[in-house]
This record gives structure tokens, C-alpha cells and sequence, in this order.
């Protein structure tokens, strides 16, 4: 009984010294169903009155064991109502969004379990939403970031508090709260699929941290837990001083995020790496590797036009004088298409029209995204594609032609923007590059007959 009374005590002492909790929060409590989500409701329940809180729990039904997974909706349905605490039950299909987001099973629960957390959080009014992760579970959090090389940030674990979701239960360990369970007769489901060791964490939980225990250190995940809070301490004065710095280095720009080259050079080489860190997982919420780190600072002394990939959806790109981070879905290829005027086709974000004019005008319009042309020598029908290496075109009010390569460089296009450019041709001749200049050959002057408008929307 003593040793159980320790194991709350143990609980009580660390949600006052990370004041996790506080008078009147209205905290949301996430129930799978298994011993660390069935203790922590059973704890928070216990000592309500003593917080002056007050409890709810949702459950997320991920579709992904069949009746094993109804059977566990309905132990937390039957766990809660016997708590006499509000229930709210969720049904997600996980597989479907881990296909479709194209990220592991694994990730695509983690990220709709907070969504649907933070939603009702927001819904029902409350202020606080509590996880029941423990200090095993915070270890297999360090040791795969250590394996994977993610830095301070990773090494510093799973945080107790962060915004407003809290972790009461990371100073027990798995076995604490098992004992616990068992001295008070509280059921509990078991999910046999952690004991298969397909998953990364499964392995570590199930054959290299016992290993460890064994052989090495009994009281691993709470010595890995001490060891996490001072590299937490430790990042907590790195996302300090970048917070205060950042402003010399970072800027938003349209759809990207800019690295000033020449301020970031200013750092000291050791700290530019969590600097990165900080920034990817603050802007992007992305975890930056040690090789990630690595290409990125490569990129600095590459030449312009220059890019790495840092994730299905992330790229960075070396420009002039900056570093441009942006985000971005997998786009898919254009194909050129043609067309005729009267009709209209979508590119990229746009849509491209081309109509006859219905009076002449010979004025240049000053709109780029607008441009009128003489249609005195259009044969055939138009062509739409991006520009290709070796396209030359005839800029307006110039002699002579230019390569639209040159040109692009001239007009500081953002290598980004570059890749992406639209080019409109009439029997292989260039008639306008989209949006920044129109073809000499091309121009209205007074003998043109006919007029065609081109307005890209």
C-alpha cells in the first residue's frame, strides 16, 4: 500500500513542479484504453477535488484491429461512464489517411489524435489536454532521436507541457504503472501489436531497452529521463537566443521562408545547426536529421539555382543572397497545351485567356499580367509550356534576340519561380513569356488589322 501511495505522491510532486496542472482547468483526457491512458484517467479522477478540475475523455477509434479496436471503444465508453466523467468517441479510418498523406501508420494517428484533441478541446471549451506518456516511452523517444541524429531537441525527449497538452505520467515507468494497476485491481486492454517488433519503437521497447536494463542499467528510462531534462534546459537557452536573433536572419516571404546568407554566416559555425533545427521544427514542424543539417549547409557554398530536399514536402533553394525554404505538395507535370482564341486553359495558379479585342488598342497595357498583340501573323493555333534550355526569344523595344534563360537571370527570377515559368508560342516562335515580356514580332503598331488580348488571371 506504502509503495503505492509513493507512485501518486511521485505523480503529485511532479504535475506541482512543472505546474501542469492548475484551479478550475478543464482538462481532456486521451484514453486508448491500455494501462498508461486507464491510470492517468483513474488518477486525475481520484484527485479532482483536490485540483478542482474537471475531466473529459475522448476515445479515437483508428479502425485498425478489427473487433479487438470496438472492444476497446467500448471498455473506454463503460471505463468513463463508471467515472461518471462526459465521453467522447471518435472514429477515424487511419490507414486510409497514412495512403493518402503518403506517411507511416504510425504518424498519421499521432497527427490525427492531436487534431481531433485540440478540436473538441476548442469545441467544448476546454484548456488542457493530457497524455499518458510515461518515462519508458520518453526513452524510446530519445534513443530513436539519437540514432537518427536530430540534435538537442530530439535528445531532450518528450517536454511535460507544451502549449497546453500535458504528460503527468512521465516521471512513472511502464512497470510502476503495471503494478499499480494490478494492487488495485484496475482492468485494462492490451494491444498485442506491441509486441510485434515491426514498428521502430516496438523494437527498442521490446528487445534493445529490456537489453540495456539487463545488462547495463536497471533504472535506464529514469536515468534517460534526468538526462533528457538538462539537454531540455540546454535547448531552452538555444530557442532563446535564436528567438532574439532570428529577426537578423529570417523573414517571410510569399509562400517561402528566407535565410539571409550573410547574417546567417555571422553565426558561430557549431550553433548554425540547431539554429536550422529550431527554425525547421518552429516554422515547419519538421525535426531536422544530422545529414539534413548537412546538405542544407552545403547548399550555402553552392552556386545559385541550387536545391535539396529535406522531405516529401520541403525543399530548400540556394538563391543570390538568401536561403529560400518552402513548402510544397508534389505538383504534378505540366504538359504542354494548346489552344486557339476564344479559349481559355489553367496554368499553375492561373488561368490564360486569349481573345480578339474588340477595338484596337495600340497602348501597352502597364498590367504584365495583360497584354494586347497584333494578330496579323498568328497561324494555327497557340502552344503552352514551361521554357526549355535554348529558347530564344525577341524582347520588346530591343534588336536582336535573347535567351529566355539570360533573360529570367536579368529580371532576378527566383530559381524557385524560374523552374516554373510559362512560355506562349505561335508555330515555334515564343509570343510571350507569361507575365514579364511580350515578343518584338509580336507588338500592335499602326498597320496591325487584328488584336488579340492575352490576360493570365
Amino acid at each position: 500500500m506504502i509503495l503505492m501511495k509513493s507512485t501518486e505522491q511521485k505523480v503529485l510532486k511532479f504535475i506541482t513542479e512543472k505546474k501542469l496542472i492548475q484551479e478550475n482547468d478543464k482538462v481532456l483526457t486521451g484514453l486508448s484504453g491500455g494501462p498508461d491512458s486507464v491510470f492517468l484517467l483513474h488518477f486525475l479522477k481520484k484527485y479532482s477535488k483536490k485540483f478542482k478540475i474537471e475531466i473529459g475523455v475522448v476515445h479515437i477509434n483508428h479502425l485498425l484491429r478489427g473487433k479487438d479496436a470496438d472492444k476497446d471503444e467500448r471498455f473506454c465508453r463503460e471505463f468513463s461512464e463508471k467515472l461518471n466523467l462526459l465521453f467522447f468517441e471518435i472514429r477515424k479510418d487511419i490507414k486510409a489517411s497514412a495512403a493518402k498523406e503518403k506517411i507511416s501508420v504510425e504518424e498519421a494517428g499521432r497527427l490525427i489524435r492531436y487534431k481531433v484533441y485540440q478540436e473538441i478541446l476548442v469545441k467544448e471549451g476546454y484548456n488542457k489536454i493530457a497524455t499518458a506518456h510515461n518515462a519508458d516511452e520518453n526513452a524510446e523517444t530519445v534513443l530513436l532521436n539519437l540514432i537518427k541524429g536530430s540534435g538537442i531537441q530530439g535528445l531532450s525527449g518528450i517536454p511535460p507541457l507544451r502549449e497546453n497538452i500535458i504528460r503527468p505520467l512521465l516521471v512513472l515507468t511502464k512497470q510502476e504503472i503495471l503494478n499499480y494497476l494490478t494492487h488495485y485491481k484496475i482492468k485494462y486492454r492490451t494491444d498485442l501489436t506491441n509486441f510485434t517488433d515491426d514498428a521502430e519503437r516496438n523494437f527498442l521497447r521490446n528487445q534493445v531497452i529490456p537489453l540495456i536494463n539487463k545488462r547495463l542499467n536497471p533504472s535506464f528510462s529514469n536515468t534517460l529521463f534526468k538526462s533528457s531534462e538538462v539537454f531540455r534546459n540546454i535547448y531552452s537557452v538555444i530557442k532563446k537566443k535564436t528567438d532574439l536573433e532570428s529577426d537578423k536572419f529570417i523573414s517571410e516571404k510569399k509562400g517561402y521562408l528566407s535565410l539571409s546568407l550573410n547574417e546567417f554566416q555571422k553565426i558561430e559555425d557549431e550553433y548554425r545547426s540547431e539554429v536550422l533545427r529550431y527554425i525547421f521544427l518552429k516554422k515547419f514542424g519538421t525535426q531536422l536529421s544530422f545529414n539534413d543539417c548537412s546538405k542544407i549547409l552545403l547548399l550555402v557554398n553552392k552556386q545559385t539555382g541550387k536545391t535539396v530536399q529535406i522531405s516529401d514536402y520541403i525543399k530548400v533553394t540556394r538563391e543570390r543572397d538568401e536561403l529560400l525554404i518552402h513548402k510544397e505538395k508534389v505538383k504534378k507535370e505540366f504538359n504542354a497545351v494548346t489552344l486557339s482564341c476564344g479559349e481559355s486553359v489553367r496554368i499553375n495558379d492561373g488561368i490564360l485567356t486569349i481573345k480578339e479585342a474588340k477595338t484596337i488598342n495600340k497602348k501597352y497595357s502597364s498590367d504584365r499580367n495583360v497584354e494586347f498583340i497584333s494578330g496579323d501573323e498568328i497561324k494555327n493555333f497557340f502552344l503552352v509550356r514551361r521554357w526549355l534550355p535554348g529558347d530564344r526569344f525577341y524582347p520588346l523595344g530591343m534588336k536582336g534576340s535573347k535567351k529566355v534563360s539570360d533573360y529570367l537571370n536579368e529580371q532576378k527570377i527566383l530559381s524557385v519561380k524560374k523552374r516554373e515559368q510559362m512560355v506562349l508560342i505561335n508555330e515555334k516562335r515564343i509570343v510571350w513569356i507569361l507575365g514579364l515580356r511580350l515578343d518584338e514580332r509580336f507588338k500592335v503598331t499602326p498597320g496591325t488589322k487584328k488584336v488579340y488580348q492575352l490576360c493570365l488571371s
